[in-house]
């Protein structure tokens, strides 16, 4: 069955000839479009064919909680090198994409939550990159070696879209997405902005509302309840490790079990929230109780650690030279540097690129990173001090770079009430 076409000549159903809901203004919108089609020129492409939720939202500004049912594709979206981008949906989502989305050329899909449909949707997309002339044409994929892209369908779709145009030549269009989505805009740095400072409000409540006997469950739901109340779309669970019982395992979430937090714990919490599409990312090890002596001293050799990266992230260095530089801060204190010391951060938790020993991306004005730094001097359950983490927000600025801060510096451990 074809795809039903925006009605002509207003080019909308209901809300107008502009979107009455917006993700983004239309300047931001039409400046990532722009960008987008002087590098597709660069690299000879002469489409960019998107499916995943992330690319989605940033090009088109369409959302949908239907993009965690796995066995529904709510948009496609085909940027040519030349003219207006085309997005392709179920005819169930068309008036969502027409309220948010700049893209007025909307194709729907009947019947979209069928079996049939969504086998058919990849002889559609192929139908009309050919319908475009694209169909003999270099045609970028979410795919290469730079962010872990991928196409979100079953492997006998996108078999399927080859075959339906055997004259392309698939290529990576990875450097083309995040050639855009590495540098944030004003817009985008203000929505990473506000995402940070719901997240250190979060956390400074944990520190506040503490008290002894609550649970790894406990110190979760007054984060979560934080989070909400100002204004956080999502929120992961994991990983809080409060407990001794539970020290060293990372990614475990807090829903799962109730283990009870004790004076002499630590509260290792590295949870990740959204607001409005952007993630914050910001780590901490708080101390249950006064601090003793050797948990001051590691965190203090963390945010030496954290300052050295930091002072280093400036426009024109490498991405590695962050990690140069915090690995020779661990060195002069005695400590072996981790793996990584940060990633990107924008609509993804992790973005490229890595802030690791062999990463070559040149920094720019715009790149956001969380950076952060890591200790553990033996788990306390077996006698050792324990670890620490120091992570927080990072934007490259046209002469170095500026930081937003997690919870602040002097905090250290709970306020335990007598």
């Amino acid at each position: 069955m074809a795809l039903s076409r925006t009605p002509e000549p207003p080019g909308y159903m209901l809300f107008g000839p502009a979107p009455k809901y917006p993700d983004m203004p239309h300047t931001e919108w039409k400046a990532r479009i722009d960008k987008t089609q002087r590098l597709m020129k660069e690299q000879d492409i002469g489409l960019l064919m998107l499916w995943s939720r992330q690319n989605c939202r940033y090009f088109t500004g369409f959302t949908s909680i239907h993009w965690h049912v796995p066995s529904i594709q709510p948009m496609v979206a085909l940027i040519p090198v030349e003219g207006d981008p085309v997005v392709i949906t179920g005819d169930f989502f068309r008036l969502t994409v027409e309220a948010q989305s700049w893209v007025r050329d909307i194709r729907g899909q009947a019947d979209c939550h069928t079996t049939q449909a969504e086998r058919a949707l990849p002889k559609e997309v192929a139908a009309t990159a050919k319908e475009m002339g694209y169909g003999k044409e270099n045609i970028a994929l979410e795919m290469g070696e730079l962010g872990h892209m991928w196409i979100p369908r079953p492997l006998n779709d996108i078999q399927t879209l080859m075959k339906e145009l055997p004259e392309a030549r698939f290529v990576d269009g990875d450097k083309v997405v995040w050639g855009c989505r590495m540098v944030k805009s004003p817009f985008e740095i203000e929505r990473l902005t506000k995402a940070a400072a719901i997240h250190r409000q979060g956390v400074s409540t944990v520190i506040e509302e503490y008290r002894p006997g609550m649970t790894e469950e406990d110190v979760g739901k007054i984060l979560w309840k934080s989070w909400g109340q100002n204004g956080s779309d999502w929120m992961l669970s994991g990983h809080i490790m409060c407990g001794s019982d539970k020290e060293g395992m990372l990614d475990t979430g807090f829903h799962f079990d109730g283990v009870t937090i004790n004076q002499g714990d630590y509260l290792s919490l590295d949870v990740c929230m959204r607001y409005k599409g952007y993630w914050a990312d910001m780590g901490r090890v708080i101390n249950v109780g006064p601090a003793p002596d050797h948990f001051e001293k590691a965190t203090d050799t963390l945010w030496r650690v954290w300052e050295a990266g930091f002072e280093a992230a400036k426009p024109g260095a490498l991405a590695k030279d962050i990690w140069l530089a915090t690995e020779k801060a661990y060195s002069e204190a005695g400590l072996p540097a981790i793996e990584m010391t940060g990633h990107g951060i924008g609509m993804d938790i992790h973005e490229p690129p890595v802030l690791s020993a062999t990463e070559e991306i040149v920094l720019e004005p715009g790149m956001t990173f969380a950076l952060e730094t890591g200790i553990l001097s033996g788990f306390r359950s077996l006698g050792g001090e324990g670890g620490g983490h120091v992570e927080n927000l990072v934007i490259i600025t046209e002469t170095g770079a500026r930081s937003v801060m997690g919870l602040p510096k002097s905090i250290r451990c709970t306020s335990l009430p007598a």
